[in-house]
């Protein structure tokens, strides 16, 4: 996803210190600064994603600053490439509205018509999205705009989800990046790429969508009715345009990463990563400084994976590791 440009004041800062003063360590960064070392290494993780801070020629493990010359251009670049990403999701989402508009421009409230149903109250919602749960055979595409999930919908919806990733159906789905912080929503995403579906996160979504085989698809009814209402549409044109509007909210939505790319049983990415630099002999600083993380929290990352294998060495540690295919 297209990042933007906007520098905070503790970015701006933190490269200003590497840039005059040549400080590349994340916890003198923070001294320096008065700044939390959380807030050094989201900074400087920042500041890397966007290429204002680079590795040495010299040491690969310390960080550079480009110049503010090069630094501004790529500034410009990235501001250019999420103006037109941006462009690009107002657009699709505009030709699906007109679509839309063109289909229901005949439209009476409360009749149905060729290729759309109307659904109301929650019971027929539901009976309906149960049935098309049970009856899909290739792929489900959602975009899930509501934030935290409710409890009853996360257990209504995960037994039939998980049962049509079993059959071979494939998820995609979109929430909000804001799911994180709901501990309840983060378990069902977790969950769900436990079964193999994909998920991304968008910083917002146009509307609530449900798409089923590329050939149905389910969005909110009337925003004013006492009752809940839902359309199901079959109708060609208008799958075509959602279809299109997904893919462009897909293109540039974020992979969801690190926790959930965990397995129950197996460790983080960052506890693998710990490992593999244990392994090739890397000191403790060195791994603290490529995992952004304190030495002291490297540290305890080591004493919690000794606890977890039970292995009373960092010797032991690794060759149990390895027989776990941790490393």
């Amino acid at each position: 996803m297209a990042e933007s440009i906007e520098l905070s004041a503790t970015e701006l800062a933190v490269y200003r210190v590497v840039l005059l003063y040549n400080e590349h360590d994340r916890e003198r960064l923070a001294e320096r600064l008065g700044i939390t070392i959380e807030q050094a290494n989201t900074s400087v993780d920042r500041l890397i994603s966007l290429s204002m801070l680079r590795p040495s020629w010299e040491e690969p493990d310390v960080i550079r600053a480009v110049s503010p010359e090069i630094g501004l251009e790529l500034l410009i670049q990235h501001e250019k490439a999420e103006l037109v990403a941006r462009q690009e999701r107002i657009a699709q989402t505009h030709a699906t509205l007109n679509v839309l508009a063109a289909e229901f421009s005949t439209f009476e409230s409360g009749s149905n018509y060729e290729g759309v149903e109307v659904l109301r109250g929650m019971d027929r919602i539901r009976t309906h999205l149960e049935a098309l749960a049970s009856q899909c055979a290739e792929e489900v595409l959602s975009f899930l705009p509501g934030g935290a999930l409710p409890a009853e919908a996360m257990r209504a919806g995960q037994p039939l989800n998980e049962q049509a990733m079993q059959r071979g159906v494939k998820f995609r789905s979109i929430y909000l990046q804001s799911i994180s912080k709901d501990r309840a929503t983060f378990e069902y995403v977790r969950q769900t790429r436990w079964h193999g579906g994909e998920v991304r996160l968008a910083p917002t979504l146009p509307l609530r969508l449900l798409i089923v085989d590329r050939e149905v698809a389910v969005i909110p009814g009337e925003a004013l009715s006492t009752r809940p209402t839902a359309l199901l549409m079959r109708g060609a044109p208008v799958i075509r345009a959602l279809l299109a509007l997904f893919e462009a909210y897909w293109k540039d939505a974020e992979p969801l990463e690190d926790p959930f790319d965990i397995h129950p049983g197996e460790i983080t990415l960052q506890e693998r990563e710990l490992l593999r630099m244990l392994a090739n002999g890397d000191k403790d600083e060195t791994v603290a400084r490529e995992l952004g993380v304190s030495v002291r929290t490297e540290r305890r990352m080591v004493a919690e994976l000794l606890t977890q294998l039970d292995a009373s060495s960092r010797f032991e540690l690794g060759v149990k590791a390895a027989k776990l295919g941790w490393v």
